[in-house]
C-alpha cells in the first residue's frame, strides 16, 4: 500500500502525515541530507504529545555558509572519527544561528531538543560518506496501531523532503508514503548505514555533554541573566564611546562659527566616528535642536573628505 504526499494547496502535506504516523509509532528514525532546525517545528509539537518515542537523526551532508545564505555541502571523504565530529559542531552552529530562528518559539523548540538527548531518548549520527537521501521510518508501538486490524510494522515516507520547514510544508515536493513489504527493506538500509557507515556524534556522554555545552553556550538558546544583559549593554556603550579624542581645533571650529560648544554634542562626533571605523558608516538620528547638523558637519570635518549636507535654512547655510 502506498500514498502519493505533496506540498501543493488541497493535498496532504509532509507534515500532516508526521504528525498522524509519529502518534502511533515508538521509534523514528530520519535520515537526511542536514537537519536543519526549522524543521524541528514541524516534528515539535507532534512529538510532545507521544511522551514514548525515541529518535534516530542520521545526517548526510553538512552546512556551510555563504555570503548568499546556507547551503548543503558534501563532506570530505576519509575524515577521521574527530574530523567528523567537529565539522558536524561547526555545521550545526551555521544551522542554528540565523537571525529568523531567534524567536520565543525557537526556545521552546530547542530546550526540548536537548530535554530528548540528555534523556537519551534522541540519538544523532553522521554518515561516513555524502548522502543526499531523504527517508522517514515510523516503527508502530505494538500497542497501538494507525489503524484497526493494522498488522504491519511500520511504514515510512521517502522522497525529496529534506528535514526543513520547506521541505515539509513550503515548497513543492514529491514524496511517497509507503507500508508494504519495503518497510522492512527502508529499515534494514537505515540501520545498516547507522550500524557499519556512520559517525556518532552524541551517543557517549562526553560528545552529548560537549553537544549539549554547545546548545546552551554558543546559540540563540544561550540564555543570559538581566545582569549579564545590563553588563553586555555598559560594555558595548563604553566601547562606542572609547574613539580617537577630538582634537582641540574642533572647539576653535565651532567658537569661530558662533556655535557655543556641548559635550554632549563632541560626544556624539565622537562615538559617530568609531562606528564609522568599525562599520564603516552610522546613522545620526535624535530630536529636533540637539544640533544633529552641527554634529554632521563636524564628523566631516574630521574625517577629511568631501561630501553634502542638505539642511534647513538658519541652521548652517547662513553661518560661514
Amino acid at each position: 500500500m502506498s500514498m502519493f504526499l505533496t506540498n501543493d494547496k488541497g493535498t496532504d502535506s509532509i507534515s500532516s502525515r508526521l504528525e498522524q504516523c509519529i502518534k502511533f509509532s515508538s521509534e523514528l528514525r530520519i535520515l537526511v541530507g542536514f537537519f536543519y532546525f526549522s524543521g524541528w517545528q514541524e516534528l515539535y509539537s507532534h512529538l510532545v504529545e507521544n511522551e514514548d518515542i525515541t529518535l534516530k537523526i542520521l545526517v548526510g551532508l553538512k552546512v556551510d555558509r555563504l555570503t548568499s545564505g546556507t547551503v548543503e555541502v558534501g563532506n570530505e571523504v576519509n575524515q577521521s572519527q574527530l574530523d567528523h565530529f567537529h565539522d558536524y559542531k561547526k555545521s550545526l552552529l551555521n544551522g542554528l544561528n540565523q537571525s529568523d530562528l531567534d524567536n520565543e518559539l525557537f526556545h521552546k523548540q530547542i530546550g526540548y531538543f536537548i530535554d530528548l538527548m540528555e534523556e537519551g531518548k534522541l540519538e544523532i549520527r553522521k554518515t561516513k560518506d555524502p548522502n543526499h537521501g531523504k527517508i522517514y521510518i515510523f516503527e508502530y508501538n505494538d500497542a497501538k496501531k494507525i489503524s484497526e486490524g493494522d498488522k504491519r510494522n511500520g511504514r515510512f515516507i521517502t522522497g525529496s523532503s529534506n528535514l526543513t520547514k520547506a521541505g515539509l510544508r513550503g515548497q513543492h515536493e514529491l514524496n511517497l508514503e509507503i507500508s508494504d513489504h519495503s518497510y522492512d527493506d527502508a529499515k534494514n538500509y537505515f540501520e545498516n548505514l547507522w550500524e557499519n557507515y556512520s559517525i556518532p556524534i552524541t551517543k557517549d556522554d562526553e560528545q552529548r555533554f560537549e553537544i549539549i555545552k554547545l546548545l546552551k553556550e554558543r546559540t540563540q538558546s544561550t540564555e543570559v541573566t538581566p545582569f549579564e544583559a545590563y553588563v553586555y549593554m555598559l560594555k558595548t556603550y563604553l566601547e562606542l564611546n572609547e574613539g580617537e579624542q577630538l582634537s582641540s581645533s574642533v572647539n576653535k571650529l565651532l567658537e569661530d562659527n558662533g556655535f557655543e560648544v556641548y559635550k554632549y554634542q563632541t560626544d556624539a562626533v565622537n562615538q559617530a566616528l568609531n562606528m564609522i571605523n568599525n562599520y564603516g558608516g552610522v546613522i545620526i538620528a535624535d530630536v529636533v535642536g540637539l544640533g544633529k547638523s552641527v554634529i554632521s558637519a563636524l564628523v566631516a570635518n574630521q574625517l577629511g573628505t568631501r561630501g553634502l549636507i542638505i539642511s534647513p535654512p538658519g541652521l548652517i547655510g547662513d553661518r560661514k
